[in-house]
């Protein structure tokens, strides 16, 4: 991508971001799961929120206009076209950028489900985020995070695995700032920050496995993935 590109980009996000700061999306249903920084990883049922250009102007009617985004997206390295407009008109997709938090009433969610995003926020709003999470969720409602572990990096650095340790750890990307890993975490540390949060029954759990509805779809990178889940 070139420079004006990403500048553009970048300058319509943040404008998006400051505009839709306030947003909270509504819960009128039972029971609410929410996915945040969900990328293309979502489904229906769920409300799935993401900081991305596809999330902004994604359109579940205009086939056109997802091509065109479509060529703009990081997703498109990874995801067909097809299954790129299927996510957008069949799942639904919000945009929210979650560095301001989470975009929910308090005690709104039963189930909030975040995948391989805390990593990308820096030691203060990864906590900011963390404690967004507690608020919003529903007295003995659950939170399943999934980050990378800090502990299966030090046994990439002790077999002296060090060039895909750096990669797979502290990614940076020359075109998305926020692409870049900013912390990190192993199973002690994560679970400290929750404690002390108000996060009570604090378990490790395995990859697609846990009290989480979907997980068999919605985890991800089961070799070097901490999993957590947590309760109001």
């Amino acid at each position: 991508m070139n420079k004006t590109k990403k500048i553009i980009i970048n300058q319509l996000i943040n404008l998006a971001s400051f505009f839709y700061k306030n947003t909270k999306f509504k819960t009128n249903i039972s029971f609410v799961k929410v996915n945040l920084g969900c990328g293309l990883k979502c489904l229906p049922g769920w409300i799935n929120i993401d900081g991305s250009l596809t999330s902004l102007f994604g359109s579940r009617k205009i086939t056109i206009l997802n091509k065109f985004l479509y060529k703009f997206a990081g997703s498109s390295n990874y995801f067909s076209f097809k299954e790129y407009n299927d996510v957008i008109q069949k799942s639904g997709l919000e945009f929210y950028n979650l560095k301001n938090g989470a975009p929910l009433n308090n005690k709104s969610a039963d189930i909030i489900y975040c995948s391989h995003f805390l990593e990308h926020l820096n030691k203060k709003d990864g906590r900011h985020f963390l404690e967004e999470c507690f608020r919003s969720l529903k007295k003995g409602g659950l939170l399943r995070i999934s980050v990378p572990d800090l502990d299966f990096a030090f046994e990439m650095y002790k077999k002296k695995q060090i060039e895909d340790m750096m990669e797979l750890f502290f990614f940076t990307s020359d075109e998305w700032d926020f692409a870049a890993h900013k912390y990190g975490y192993n199973f002690h540390h994560l679970k400290e920050i929750l404690e002390k949060i108000g996060f009570t029954d604090i378990e490790k759990m395995s990859y697609q496995i846990g009290k989480c509805p979907d997980i068999k779809f919605l985890d991800v990178y089961p070799e070097h993935s901490l999993f957590v889940e947590c309760k109001k």
